[in-house]
């Protein structure tokens, strides 16, 4: 997990670094997605996947035409299953994500890029009166396209998979070999500064 930091913090740095002596070029943008977010968590006789409704809210830098770096703080709904064990239920009400991304201009006004990156999520999880939280991050990638109405407003989609399998630590809800794994599907709008 360190490992994983450690590089995308060096990634955003290089990226800062090589554009400091273009400064006045950067430009600024924030904004939100919503739609689909996928938690899933897997053990041992235990296979629940839901799509919820979640979203985030993105502050990005841009450095010229084909790079910018992004950061999204976001949330999912809950993930709730009855079986006759009990009732379950799975969530991750805080994620932060921090992105490269990586555009290419198909026209003057569409963008398609591709992310790179980390998340750190707090998976949450409850098994009848049970709970357990844990913090784990895991790579991230993603693809998508922004679609700009004017110099300052854009839309776009974009598919990132925030969280390959990460395993669970053992405890009052997840089992020794739990697994989490979350990705979203998400429509975005943002103001370009």
């Amino acid at each position: 997990m360190k490992k994983i930091i450690a590089t995308a913090a060096i990634a955003l740095a290089s990226a800062g670094v090589a554009s400091n002596a273009n400064a006045q070029d950067i430009s600024y943008y924030t904004g939100m997605g919503v739609g689909i977010l996928s938690t899933e968590h897997k053990a041992a006789g235990v296979d629940q996947t839901k799509k919820t409704f979640g979203g985030f809210v993105k502050f990005g830098a841009d450095f010229n035409e084909y790079f910018a770096a992004e950061l999204r703080l976001g949330m999912s709904g809950k993930n709730k299953k009855t079986t006759a064990a009990g009732t379950s239920t799975y969530s991750s009400p805080v994620l932060f994500s921090y992105l490269a991304k990586a555009k290419y201009p198909v026209a003057s006004n569409l963008d398609i890029f591709m992310l790179a990156g980390a998340t750190t999520a707090r998976i949450k999880g409850q098994m009848n009166t049970a709970t357990q939280t844990q913090t784990k991050t895991g790579l991230s990638i993603g693809a998508g396209f922004d679609y700009k109405l004017d110099n300052n407003l854009s839309i776009g989609a974009d598919w990132t998979q925030y969280m390959f399998p990460v395993s669970m630590k053992a405890g009052t809800v997840f089992a020794a070999d739990s697994k989490a794994r979350m990705w979203g599907l998400t429509t975005n709008v943002a103001y370009h500064f």
